[in-house]
C-alpha cells in the first residue's frame, strides 16, 4: 500500500466495515462574499478540527461518512463520501453570491445515493443528516428543493439541519428545516463542532432507528426555536 500511495495510485476505501452500520453526513456550506474574513477562516479551522476529534473515538470514526458541498454563485462538491479518517483538509474560499437550490438538491442527490450504496453492501444505515451552514439569504428560489426536504423527512431518508451564522435569514432556514435551527454567536465555530462530535457519538451509541441521547448545545451556540425535539431524532 506505500509503494502504491508513493505513486500516486493509491485512493481511499469507499467504506470501513461493510458488515457494520453506517452513518452519512454532509455538510452544506455558505462560502459566498459575505462569509469572507473570520467566518471563513474559522470555518476551515473548525472543519479541520472536527475530523480530528471525531477520530479519536473508535465507534464514532467506524460508522460515519463525510462529504462537503460548498454554494456561492455556483455549487462543488468539495469532497465526495468517504470515511471520516480520510477527510481531507479543507481551504474555502469566500466569493460570489448565495444560490443555494442546485446545490440543497446536489446535497440530496448524494445521501440518496449513499443510502443506496450502503444498501447494495449490507450496511444498516443510520439516518443520513444534511447540515446548512449559512450566513445570508438564497438569491434564487428554493421553493422545489424545499418540498423535496419535507418529503425526504416525511419518509425518513434524510434529517436536514442548519446553523445560521451572523447575518442569517432565519425564515428561510426554518422553512428548509422546520425546528431544526441553531445559531451562533460570534464566529468561532469551536463549540458547533465539538457538539457535532458529541452528538454523532451519541449516535453511534444508539442502533440504527432508535432514538440516539440528546446533547446540550454547548458555548456561542443556542437554538434558534423553542421547540427543540426534533435535534433528537
Amino acid at each position: 500500500m506505500e509503494n502504491l500511495e508513493q505513486k500516486g495510485c493509491y485512493s481511499p476505501p469507499t467504506i470501513i466495515n461493510a458488515s457494520e452500520s453506517h452513518m452519512a453526513l454532509l455538510f452544506l456550506l455558505d462560502t459566498s462574499t459575505s462569509m469572507e474574513g473570520d467566518p471563513i477562516r474559522e470555518l476551515n479551522a473548525g472543519l479541520n478540527r472536527f475530523k480530528a476529534e471525531v477520530c479519536k473515538d473508535k465507534q464514532t470514526r467506524d460508522i460515519l461518512d463525510v462529504a462537503i458541498v460548498e454554494f456561492n454563485s455556483k455549487h462543488r462538491i468539495v469532497q465526495d463520501f468517504s470515511p471520516v479518517e480520510y477527510m481531507e483538509n479543507v481551504n474555502l474560499v469566500a466569493d460570489g453570491g448565495t444560490c443555494m437550490a442546485p446545490a440543497i438538491e446536489t446535497a440530496l442527490d448524494m445521501v440518496t445515493e449513499r443510502s443506496r450504496f450502503y444498501r447494495k453492501t449490507g450496511s444498516v444505515a443510520y439516518k443520513p443528516w444534511i447540515f446548512l451552514i449559512s450566513d445570508g439569504a438564497p438569491t434564487d428560489n428554493i421553493s422545489s428543493a424545499t418540498q423535496r426536504i419535507k418529503e425526504m423527512e416525511k419518509d425518513g431518508k434524510v434529517s436536514f439541519r442548519s446553523l445560521g451564522v451572523e447575518g442569517y435569514d432565519s425564515e428561510v432556514l426554518h422553512k428548509l428545516c422546520g425546528d431544526k435551527v441553531l445559531k451562533l454567536n460570534g464566529t468561532d465555530f469551536a463549540s458547533f463542532f465539538d457538539w457535532m462530535n458529541m452528538s454523532l457519538r451519541s449516535v453511534s451509541e444508539s442502533s440504527p432507528g432508535e432514538k440516539p441521547k440528546a446533547v446540550r448545545l454547548l458555548g456561542n451556540v443556542t437554538r434558534d426555536f423553542q421547540d427543540v425535539s426534533d435535534f433528537d431524532d
